[in-house]
């Protein structure tokens, strides 16, 4: 062995693993800056490693074989520690440094992979399929920076942003990340790859946005994500009064310059000559969006006041109806769906695609609004119009979401929704959806994982841990399940909790405890998330077909727009479609219509 040991010493084998190892380290190190930088496809960087580490052995099989003995076979030359000391020490360098990427990128050392404080969480496993490659000609758009100097402007260069994001998720050839991902940003002084990376897009679109009375400056940066190049810039001084021109110029820009570079061949459009707008009311209509924005109650109702003020100013301005059609339909929605506030949506929905057909934000609202009203032709022709339109677009994809759930396909609801966090992957509420989805599908895993990515964007929401802890409970983790019952309970929300509760023991076959539960839910309803199907669909679990049938005719009465689609979950008991009472509801003109449609668009679907 020794002499084993002597001989590689002597043919200098050692060093020249060393000097190879160390070599080849820096090779691929220069190689995973370079080649990204000049557009090089993916394939060429593996070569390159499977070449450094093929190289090895020939490089010790040479060195052995051909190079000749340099003392002969039985001299022996003093060695030179020094060189011997320095190689080794690289070489053990690249192989700490080595292994140190390799334990970050399979997980061994998470806190490797923990983001900077007050920056989005990174990606999930359950979210690596969305992020393997991201589509070609997609883009993100950070919010401008405000450059008028008065904070109270912000909403004016969020609202350029918003409205730039709005007009190329209008072309079917991009791939538009979403509001709520985009300006999760707002503020982070985060690199470019970084951002493109967690919003899986190919170029970011960043600038700034100067408004001073009359006049307004637009600088706007389009950065190729993989090497930081500008792929196009401009900057545009103009009257405010021109503002739909300009967004037209570049969002036309942008659209030719990502489908030339990214997809290799001409596209975009000619900028549409654009009518003046009043100053004043184009502000008011910026001020609108960024109260709509906030999903809340007091935010919906200044929205909405704006909105008015900008169509009494802007009577030709569709996306001021639309967008006052959307906050109209989101206060019903939550608000128990009044009879005034789904007219004063459909009269403001209803305008707007009269002045501008192709509107997919009021097409998607109008949607929903056919959904709440059982409208199942009008919604039929609003979700075949949006495909037709641009498939890809969030609007569209969220409207979907909602026409296949009602409807009884939640395999295609499901699908929807995965494409709706692909461009809006910071989104709480459709994480969510999707959590919940995968649950009544009886895809409890899944549905954990999507809960799981959804709380981290936003801890300890209540509706994110019930959707965690009930998928937790189908999974007969009763541990974790008792401890988000703990959570829930803590938080203030004692039906969310019972809800779970009572999930958990259908599961172990605790009927009488789940119908006590059940009844605690219904004695105080309407409370949490729960509408009239969902207590009916507790009662069902916990064996009370009687309970299950009063509470599925209140939906009934009510126009709840998922009662009849819930006989397509499979998570639903079979006894359901046996019970008199949901024979009888299924004999209804109301809910022939809907069997019709849902027959309709299944008999399109492939398979």
């Amino acid at each position: 062995m020794q002499s084993l040991l002597r001989e590689l010493q002597d043919r200098k084998l050692d060093r020249v693993a060393a000097a190879y190892g160390v070599t080849a380290w820096l090779i691929v190190q220069a190689a995973s800056i370079g080649l990204p930088t000049f557009g090089a496809p993916g394939w060429v960087m593996k070569v390159v490693i499977v070449a450094a580490m093929a190289g090895f052995p020939l490089a010790l099989w040479i060195t052995w074989h051909v190079v000749p003995h340099p003392h002969g076979r039985h001299r022996f030359q003093a060695r030179n520690a020094t060189t011997d000391i320095i190689l080794l020490a690289l070489l053990g360098a690249v192989v700490l440094v080595s292994a140190a990427q390799l334990a970050a990128l399979f997980g061994i050392l998470p806190w490797v992979q923990k983001s900077a404080p007050g920056t989005p969480a990174a990606v999930s496993p359950a979210q690596a399929e969305q992020n393997l490659l991201a589509p070609p000609a997609s883009i993100a758009v950070l919010p401008f920076l405000n450059m008028s100097g008065d904070p109270a402007k912000e909403y004016f260069s969020d609202g350029i942003s918003e409205e730039l994001l709005n007009q190329l998720a209008n072309a079917p050839a991009l791939r538009v990340a979403a509001r709520t991902s985009c300006f999760a940003f707002k503020g982070k002084n985060e690199d470019i790859r970084t951002i493109a990376h967690a919003l899986n897009v190919r170029a970011v679109l960043e600038g700034s946005v100067r408004e001073d009375g009359q006049h307004i400056r637009i600088t706007a940066q389009l950065i190729n994500a993989a090497n930081g190049y500008h792929l196009w810039s401009h900057s545009y001084d103009r009257d405010l009064r021109n503002i739909l021109e300009v967004q037209d110029e570049i969002a036309s820009a942008i659209t030719a310059s990502l489908t030339h570079t990214l997809l290799g061949k001409p596209g975009g459009r000619p900028a549409a000559h654009r009518a003046p707008v009043d100053p004043g009311g184009y502000r008011k209509y910026l001020q609108g969006q960024y109260f709509a924005a906030l999903k809340t109650d007091d935010g919906d109702k200044k929205a909405v006041e704006l909105f008015k003020q900008v169509n009494k100013v802007l009577p030709d301005f569709a996306p001021a109806y639309a967008a006052l059609g959307r906050s109209y339909v989101h206060m019903a929605e939550f608000h128990n769906r009044p009879a005034d506030l789904l007219s004063e949506a459909d009269a403001a929905l209803r305008q707007a695609l009269k002045l501008d057909p192709k509107n997919l934000e009021a097409l998607s609202s109008h949607l929903q609004l056919a959904l709440m009203h059982w409208d199942w032709k009008a919604a039929g022709s609003d979700a075949n119009r949006l495909q037709s339109l641009n498939p890809h677009s969030v609007f569209t994809l969220r409207g979907m979401n909602a026409y296949y759930g009602s409807l009884g396909f939640p395999e295609q609801q499901s699908a929807a929704l995965r494409e709706a966090t692909r461009l809006d992957p910071l989104s709480f509420v459709d994480l969510n959806n999707l959590a919940t989805v995968y649950y009544y599908l009886g895809r409890f895993k899944e549905s954990a994982s999507a809960a799981n990515d959804s709380l981290a964007l936003k801890p300890n929401r209540a509706l994110a841990i019930y959707t965690l802890c009930s998928a937790y409970a189908g999974q007969r983790r009763t541990s974790d399940t008792r401890i988000l019952i703990g959570q829930l309970l803590v938080l203030h929300e004692p039906d969310a909790s019972r809800g779970c509760s009572l999930r958990a023991a259908v599961v172990g076959g605790q009927l009488q405890q789940a119908h006590t539960l059940a009844d605690t839910i219904a004695g105080g309803f309407p409370t949490f998330v729960f509408d009239e199907t969902d207590v009916g669909t507790f009662y069902l679990a916990a064996g009370d077909p009687a309970k299950a049938g009063i509470w599925f005719k209140r939906a009934f009465d009510h126009r709840a727009q998922d009662l009849f689609a819930v006989s397509y979950f499979p998570t639903t008991p079979s006894s359901l479609n046996t019970m008199p009472e949901w024979v009888a509801l299924k004999q209804t003109p109301e809910a022939k219509a809907w069997q019709a449609a849902h027959d309709q668009i299944g008999a399109k679907l492939p398979g």
